[in-house]
């Protein structure tokens, strides 16, 4: 008799041929080993098919789309399909640590908890001055925690995991509307009903380059992002807008970024000069500035 799988993770794959084996063996080489790996393979033309059935384990799980569809429709088609009582992710472009998952379950022992998430690093091999860094060195809150991820949000998708059984009653668990920020909606709707805990250590290696989908489409991603942070904060389904300060400066920059790209005046300059003085600031002021090239080296991921 096969084993019931405790953990199932979801690999969405859409032409990820470059660093998939690196994502792949990141998984086998786990320290804990009952789980399985759900493949959903987005209609991809490179070699993703070929490189992942290379690997010969009865826990990897292939499936196919014909027609591409939006990634948040692959994520929850793929959630589906899992057999396992908690359901964690991991993207082509990331890896994880030996210890990720085991140190992740054990926090599960308490029965309140819907999430474990981690501390993880970003990797940019394009950057001048800071190739890794990790996302916070302070400790991650844990707990009915809304509140903080309002202040600081430093939760990365490639570390969490989630507790299925509070899952599986949602008809739609990525909201597929919001295909640029689907896990910034559900991590942040999820920790208003449930408790949260958390790795304080690194479990994750954070891949940053030029060919991320939200770098590519960074005009989609403003308005996207216009769109709900105009909905969240009409509805108030994150408490007043006093509240939302992260979100809002998030909201500013990411639609003045925007303006720069596309078009570089004198009226984006001055635009740019009301700016308040922040570190978002001088972002804004090299892109205008310097080639695309250049900026990205410096300022790295925008």
């Amino acid at each position: 008799m096969v084993k019931k799988p405790e953990i199932s993770i979801i690999m969405n794959c859409h032409n990820g041929e470059k660093f998939l084996v690196e994502a792949i063996n990141s998984v086998l080489n786990q320290t804990y080993k009952n789980w399985e790996l759900i493949f959903w393979n987005n209609s991809s033309s490179d070699q993703s098919e070929k490189i992942f059935k290379s690997f010969k384990d009865k826990r990897l799980r292939y499936f196919y789309t014909s027609k591409k569809v939006s990634l948040y429709v692959s994520r929850n088609a793929a959630i589906k399909k899992t057999k396992g009582n908690f359901v964690a992710f991991l993207d082509v472009d990331d890896t994880w640590l030996p210890n990720k998952l085991k140190l992740q379950l054990e926090k599960f022992k308490d029965k309140k908890v819907g999430l474990v998430y981690g501390k993880f690093l970003k990797y940019n091999k394009d950057s001048l001055f800071r190739k890794k860094q990790f996302i916070t060195k302070q400790n991650l809150p844990e707990g009915y925690i809304t509140k903080n991820l309002l202040k600081s949000y430093p939760v990365g998708l490639l570390t969490i995991m989630i507790r299925k059984k509070f899952i599986q009653k949602e008809k739609e668990i990525f909201k597929v509307k919001y295909n640029y920020l689907g896990d910034l909606d559900f991590v942040l709707r999820f920790s208003l009903k449930y408790k949260f805990a958390a790795v304080q250590e690194c479990i994750g290696i954070y891949r940053q380059h030029n060919n991320q989908m939200q770098k590519k489409n960074f005009k989609t991603k403003s308005i996207q992002f216009s769109k709900w942070y105009n909905e969240i904060r009409s509805k108030e389904i994150f408490g007043p807008v006093e509240d939302l300060k992260l979100l809002t400066e998030w909201e500013r920059f990411h639609s003045s970024l925007t303006l720069v790209k596309e078009k570089r005046n004198w009226k984006v300059l001055f635009k740019i000069f009301m700016y308040p003085n922040n570190l978002n600031k001088l972002k804004l002021l090299i892109i205008f500035f310097f080639p695309d090239f250049v900026s990205r080296r410096i300022v790295g991921e925008t």
